[in-house]
């Protein structure tokens, strides 16, 4: 039952994903001839909530406990190719928002390592991430043993979890 339910949220994630990646073309896919413009939202996040990073990273970077300390409490992230959002609150909760349902768990950062705990979504498993720079304000996750996945950081609680 449980898998059935996933994969229709999968279904359901992915459909919203094409309709959001549509949406990121920005200007220069609605006709405007100045191709060299930005895009306003990367990954459906408007480009002026994102976070900019503490310090210049380069391309590939892995991020440490203070980079991650100032890029992720009190923000959250957004999954590039997904409806997954998640608040990292002062004090190590987690809220979390995929499709149109809601949880709270944990996380910890301890050697340049998050791990999170999701009581129902993962069933409580602990899955722990190493935190890369892609460069223009995206993120992978680098899963330990667990999916990969990339990221924008919004300011803040934009999702109200």
């Amino acid at each position: 039952m449980k898998r059935l339910l996933l994969a229709g949220l999968g279904a359901l994630a992915l459909t919203a994903c094409q309709a959001t990646d549509q949406s990121d073309a920005g200007p220069a896919a609605a006709g405007s001839t100045d191709a060299q413009q930005q895009p306003a939202r990367i990954a459906g996040v408007p480009v002026a909530l994102l976070v900019p990073p503490a310090r210049p990273t380069q391309r590939g970077e892995r991020l440490g406990d203070d980079d991650l300390r100032q890029l992720l409490i009190g923000n959250t992230i957004k999954q590039v190719d997904d409806q997954y959002w998640a608040y990292f609150a002062a004090g190590g909760q987690l809220r979390g928002l995929l499709v149109n349902l809601t949880e709270i768990g944990y996380y910890t950062l301890n050697a340049g390592t998050l791990c999170k705990v999701w009581p129902t979504w993962a069933t409580g498993m602990q899955l722990c991430y190493q935190v890369i720079s892609l460069g223009d304000q995206r993120y992978r996750f680098t899963g330990l043993g667990v999916d990969s996945f990339d990221v924008v950081v919004s300011r803040g609680n934009p999702q109200a979890l």
